[in-house]
């Protein structure tokens, strides 16, 4: 039992030090614009994705181990590349501040009236005219997609990330 808390302390230590990760980067500004309090989700996700591989890992032999690795280095490559293909896509930087606009992907009927053809790709001075308020522009529905697929790509990377650290460090004797 002592082996088993020491080993508990040692995860939750490691965890804690990789949940700060998420919050640098939303101190950075690379996390998603939308939920406003997605560093401290993703700190919790990270401190549980190390709990569930430690718990998985740390007893499983080096082949298991290893496949854990590499399955969790995949994910972390997908959710970063899908992240940052979401990213450029839809989100959009107000000059002259830190603040993000999460842009969507269907013009409502009042942008499609005014812009026509360049729907749904709208230039910046559109969201400029609307006083950076995407609602103006595109419907609620694909703004909301727009937002949640950035969030999960943005959870996916973290927790491969964590899963690929975690499922290295879990097997190690310290």
């Amino acid at each position: 039992m002592e082996d088993y808390l020491k080993s508990l302390i040692k995860v939750l230590g490691i965890g804690a030090a990789f949940a700060a990760i998420p919050l640098f980067a939303s101190l950075a500004g690379l996390q998603p614009p939308w939920p406003p309090a997605i560093g401290y989700v993703s700190a919790a996700l990270v401190l549980l994705a190390s709990l569930i591989v430690w718990e998985l890992v740390r007893k499983a032999r080096s082949g298991r181990r290893r496949l854990l690795m590499i399955v969790a280095t995949l994910l972390t490559l997908a959710g970063l590349f899908a992240y940052l293909i979401l990213y450029s896509s839809f989100i959009e930087n107000i000059p002259g501040s830190s603040e993000r606009v999460v842009r969507g992907y269907e013009c409502n009927h009042d942008a499609k009236l005014v812009y026509g053809d360049r729907c749904p790709d709208l230039p910046r001075d559109a969201l400029r005219d609307a006083e950076w308020e995407s609602l103006a522009l595109w419907t609620r529905s694909s703004v909301t997609t727009a937002r949640v697929a950035l969030t999960v790509a943005w959870l996916v990377f973290m927790s491969g990330l964590i899963a690929a650290v975690g499922s290295i460090v879990a097997g190690r004797k310290l």
